[in-house]
């Protein structure tokens, strides 16, 4: 099922990756350059983005060791299953969506011009990247993933939580009515 990437869509790929990391890279050396914005409560909201992205950043890495059958001495993102467990049942996409808030996190902590535009860069690209993700993982899985596409949302949050919460109750009633 898995088929070769073209010479052109991995460089579509590196220019979007490279893009994305330019912007964020340049986001987090302006607000160290630049002095911390004037509203203190857009701030404190930057700040709490800021360590909730660093959680759904790094949340993945574990998931993908422990579900992902990844071989020894390979990088978490080498996985041989699809994981759709943990954080993976909420969005299909967490480090991407962590990515979005850092980018929010920083305009919100640096309330600067250079910075949000810095991060509109950053979302779009983004974006853009979660795309062609989601492309590379159905060359890889195939039709489980494309349910898996149907069922978890690419980065909502609120919508993924919703739908794990809808289909828990869904479970549990079918449990009882089978009882």
């Amino acid at each position: 099922m898995r088929r070769r990437i073209s010479a052109g869509r991995r460089a579509y790929h590196a220019v979007l990756f490279t893009a994305l990391g330019v912007a964020l890279i340049a986001q987090l050396c302006l607000l160290f350059v630049l002095p911390v914005g004037g509203t203190r409560w857009l701030v404190a909201v930057g700040w709490a983005l800021f360590a909730f992205s660093a959680v759904l950043g790094w949340l993945p890495i574990l998931t993908f060791r422990l579900r992902g059958r990844v071989a020894k001495g390979k990088s978490y993102i080498h996985t041989t299953e699809l994981v759709t467990s943990g954080i993976y049942s909420i969005v299909r996409h967490p480090q991407f969506f962590a990515a979005d808030l850092l980018a929010a996190a920083v305009m919100c902590i640096a309330q600067h011009w250079s910075v949000v535009a810095a991060g509109v860069v950053a979302v779009a690209t983004n974006h853009l990247t979660m795309q062609k993700a989601d492309d590379d993982l159905v060359d890889k899985f195939g039709d489980p993933y494309r349910d898996y596409m149907r069922r978890v949302p690419r980065w909502n949050l609120a919508t993924g939580i919703f739908r794990r919460l809808r289909s828990g109750r869904t479970t549990l009633r079918q449990e009882r009515n089978d009882v």
